[in-house]
């Protein structure tokens, strides 16, 4: 093997050989990568953006309105989510799978959703802090000398001329801002004395708070999107125990529900009587009302709805049991009439719709006492659709069917968000933005006592133009204090950008 040509020429250096970038190379990359970066600030940093992702979470919140959302509990059990999709499709037609696909049916929860709302967070973020710089110059920076042309072009101006020193017209005027709170400021030089008075100078930091706020209330709603959820048609029965779900090993049993009426009519009270197990083991207790959740662990269950259901007993041609619960009646048939629940046999390729009685009305359909059952499948109807009386079995599709009694279910709303108290506190800071913005504005006053020839003091003032309909007034009352303080010297007076 021959020695590495660096090895026998000792005019190259070993080191050649294995040498990295030249510096000019790394500066090349260095300078690519910072020209990366600064093309994404800037392209984060567009108005235009922000009105394009503000305009697309608008759509999105409109579609999420309009259009029918999946229930968590539902989302979660994938045969509950295909007959969903079922009696969505006599609404929306051919569109419904078309939406399904596009996650229309669970827009707050789609990836496109929350990939929207973080890049209006980073848009108001990249905002947020080209302005901060600007914002925090402008309140503690100010200039304090003006020269003669914005005294002479300002909206708002006055002169004066007073048989005072500079110092002692400057003195004054300090005097009279600091009894009308603005913060003042003094620069001297050998002719005259310049004066700069600031009111609310922190108010402008009150467009920091409110895109703080926004971001806030945005990460929040990510935050309770991704750890979070919802169901407002949790629906458990009386004395059954149903499982949460969501990611949580909470399950929920209902005791009773109770509905109490005043002598007169009128509904006094509802409530359901329930206990919380967490892992099997219980740990919690109470009674949820209306406007009283129970709370566990971040989860609040919230009183919705109650409706009846249907005590059930499916057996099959051997005489065992291979469904015995109820049946929640919680949904309305397609003519909005009766209430109706299902349940599924796997095992037999069967679905069961019950069908209660209508509310308050001799229903010729079903009877009091009854439940009508209607049996399909796959193919169409496994069985014609049949009453069954209370405690009295029959034989549908090669099973035995028992209606055994009726009995209460409780729908509960379901919440868990951890985006809340963020959220809140986003909230706060928007009211503390907007308040400082809209009823603390930010004031401010030039001045300039020189000395004339003959002897005296000119005295100009000025305030610039801004977004503030009580401004001229405010630049009337301090022209008028001023004048007052340095009385009885004062010797002229013009207002209005007039010198006569």
């Amino acid at each position: 093997m021959e020695p590495p040509a660096a090895a026998n020429n000792p005019g190259i250096p070993a080191s050649s050989a294995k040498a990295g970038p030249s510096p000019a190379t790394r500066n090349k990359e260095r300078m690519w990568e910072l020209g990366v970066a600064l093309s994404a600030w800037h392209f984060f940093s567009a108005v235009k953006l922000a009105l394009v992702l503000i305009l697309g979470i608008a759509a999105l919140v409109l579609a999420g309105t309009l259009i029918d959302q999946v229930p968590a509990s539902v989302l979660s059990d994938s045969r509950a989510y295909s007959q969903w999709l079922t009696v969505e499709h006599q609404k929306y037609g051919a569109w419904t799978n078309v939406f399904d696909r596009l996650q229309l049916f669970n827009v707050f929860h789609a990836f496109y959703f929350r990939l929207v709302l973080a890049a209006l967070a980073l848009n108001i973020m990249v905002c947020t802090a080209n302005r901060l710089r600007a914002i925090w110059i402008a309140a503690f920076h100010t200039r304090v000398r003006m020269g003669q042309p914005f005294f002479e072009h300002a909206r708002f101006r006055a002169r004066m001329e007073v048989a005072l020193t500079p110092a002692e017209a400057a003195e004054k005027m300090r005097r009279t801002l600091r009894r009308s709170r603005y913060h003042v400021k003094l620069d001297r030089d050998a002719q005259s004395v310049a004066v700069f008075g600031d009111l609310n100078r922190l108010s402008p930091f009150g467009t920091i708070f409110t895109h703080l706020s926004l971001i806030l209330i945005l990460g929040g709603a990510v935050a309770g999107g991704i750890w979070g959820f919802k169901d407002s048609e949790f629906i458990v029965s009386e004395g059954a125990t149903r499982p949460l779900g969501n990611g949580t090993n909470v399950s929920v049993r209902l005791d009773q529900f109770v509905e109490e009426y005043y002598v007169d009519g009128p509904p006094r009270d509802f409530r359901s009587d329930v206990v919380v197990f967490d892992g099997g083991k219980q740990v919690k207790q109470g009674s949820i009302r209306v406007n009283s959740p129970l709370r566990y662990n971040g989860i609040a269950f919230h009183q919705s709805f109650y409706g009846q259901t249907a005590i059930v007993k499916v057996e099959d041609a051997s005489g065992k049991t291979i469904f015995n619960d109820s049946v929640p009646l919680a949904w309305q048939t397609n003519d909005g009439q009766r209430p109706i629940g299902s349940f599924s046999l796997p095992a037999q390729g069967l679905d069961v719709y019950v069908i209660g009685p209508q509310s308050g009305l001799n229903d010729p359909l079903v009877p009091p006492g009854e439940m009508r059952f209607e049996v399909t499948r796959q193919s169409g109807r496994a069985a014609d659709p049949t009453n069954l009386v209370q405690g009295k079995a029959v034989q549908l599709a090669g099973l035995t069917f028992t209606f055994e009694r009726e009995s209460r279910f409780a729908g509960l709303k379901v919440v868990k968000d951890p985006g809340a108290n963020v959220i809140w506190i986003g909230a706060a800071f928007m009211i503390v933005g907007m308040v400082a913005l809209f009823y603390l504005p930010r004031r401010r006053l030039w001045a300039l006592c020189r000395e004339t020839p003959s002897g005296t003091t000119e005295v100009l003032l000025a305030m610039p133009v801004q977004r503030d309909v009580s401004l001229e007034s405010e630049f009337e009352h301090l022209r008028a204090k001023v004048a007052r303080a340095l009385e009885p010297e004062r010797a002229h007076n013009a207002k209005g950008g007039s010198d006569a």
